[in-house]
């Protein structure tokens, strides 16, 4: 096998991870689980792969370092959001078309490109016979794009706590990311009474009552919200709306979905509390209104002190990259349904073991699977990628080959010196 760290190796096989067509819903990850473990087979390593529904896997390759020396994981997920049409981009979505220095396709930021990369680091140590002081863990999910199934599988199924360090290729711009934002989304359906539309007064209209529970939720966001120097502000959006029969019929029906993200220190349980002793409220005012909630998505806030080991050393490798006035990006200027273009929320001076740096760290404000897997917040989470944010899931995604590449030596790097070598 040739140098998996070469231009000549790791871009081909980033354009077979780019091919192969993981888009979410169905996912089909299990297709791309056998491709990798193909390779680790030939790179000489067993892995092992494991079903989480019909036709999706994860796959978990451990890479055995001195006994009871450090766990560091290296985690990515092996779907994609659904392609772009042919009218949208120019690029097919899984060509993985290399143009300009580019490399286009779905997954190629988000992040294919960082699993890719993760991967390959960790092969070039065993392809070097260099054993570590701990072992490297690596964990390719399924399903991170829509529910974690595949990390929350995975987290019932091991301890997380015998890891001492996480890190998730998402996409950052090749910047430190210390966490992000929590997701909350709810369902919110209210119940009225229907009646002809020429007679309003025998019915009970809920679409209009649902006027009046998105007026609440408004207010109510304004008395909680909070803000961090790092991770942002927290936020509420009613996003989808879907009510009614048709036109002469009072609407008995009708639901909102709601995406609240948010910041320390705020606590998804107390907020749900609040919004449904707010809605207890307002019945009381109609009796004749009835209401649900249903929960959607709970995703923890993830936050990692900047001073730990895993963060400083990060910041070591990337040479302070992303300090202000270098092109950076507040969280809260970008967004999108799901996973938002994240940057730059506040700047935070990080002591490192060769003095003191004035270094930006950074918050995303998608959610990941270390929501799944940051064990409660007590594993430090380091969040690191390759990939532009702000190209995830957009027509003609694509990746930077250089920053790809530099990436590999990043994680490699990474891997040594916070795990260390092992005594010969």
């Amino acid at each position: 096998m040739k140098d998996v760290r070469s231009r000549e190796f790791a871009v081909p096989f980033l354009q077979s991870l780019i091919q192969a067509d993981t888009c979410n819903p169905p996912g089909n990850e299990h297709r791309l689980a056998l491709l990798l473990q193909d390779f680790l087979q030939e790179a000489g390593l067993d892995s092992s792969i494991d079903g989480v529904e019909q036709g999706r896997s994860n796959l978990e390759a451990v890479f055995t370092g001195a006994d009871k020396g450090r766990k560091l994981m290296f985690c990515g997920h092996l779907d994609t959001v659904s392609p772009w049409t042919a009218e949208a981009g120019k690029f097919p979505p899984h060509g993985a078309v290399i143009e300009g220095g580019r490399m286009y396709g779905r997954g190629t930021s988000d992040m294919k490109g960082g699993l890719a990369a993760m991967l390959l680091a960790a092969v070039s140590l065993l392809q070097e016979g260099i054993k570590l002081g701990g072992d490297l863990i690596f964990l390719a999910t399924a399903g991170e794009e829509v529910d974690s199934c595949g990390a929350r599988q995975y987290a019932e199924q091991h301890s997380l706590e015998e890891l001492d360090g996480l890190v998730i290729a998402e996409p950052t711009g090749s910047r430190v990311a210390i966490g992000h934002k929590g997701a909350l989304w709810l369902r919110i359906t209210l119940h009225g009474r229907s009646a002809h539309g020429s007679m309003p007064q025998l019915g009970l209209n809920a679409v209009e009552g649902m006027m009046e529970v998105i007026a609440l939720l408004k207010r109510h966001a304004l008395e909680w919200q909070a803000h961090d120097p790092v991770l942002g502000s927290s936020s509420l959006s009613v996003n989808s709306i879907a009510g009614g029969v048709q036109t002469n019929v009072i609407a008995d029906r009708c639901s909102i979905d709601v995406d609240i993200r948010t910041v320390p220190p705020l606590r998804h349980s107390e907020l749900l509390a609040e919004i449904t002793a707010k809605l207890d409220g307002m019945q009381q005012l109609n009796a004749g209104f009835r209401y649900e909630v249903e929960e959607l998505l709970d995703r923890s806030v993830v936050y990692t002190d900047p001073g730990e080991e895993l963060i400083r050393t990060a910041l070591e490798l990337a040479g302070g990259a992303g300090e202000p006035g270098q092109g950076a990006i507040s969280a809260d200027t970008c967004a999108d349904a799901e996973h938002v273009a994240g940057g730059v929320a506040g700047t935070v001076a990080v002591p490192t073991e060769r003095g003191a740096v004035s270094a930006a760290v950074h918050g995303v404000s998608y959610y990941t699977d270390a929501s799944v897997l940051h064990n409660h917040g007590k594993l430090p989470v380091l969040i690191y990628g390759p990939g532009d944010p702000k190209l995830a899931h957009q027509p003609d995604e694509w990746i930077d080959i250089e920053a790809y590449l530099e990436s590999i030596s990043f994680y490699r790097e990474l891997a040594l010196r916070f795990l260390g070598g092992a005594p010969d």
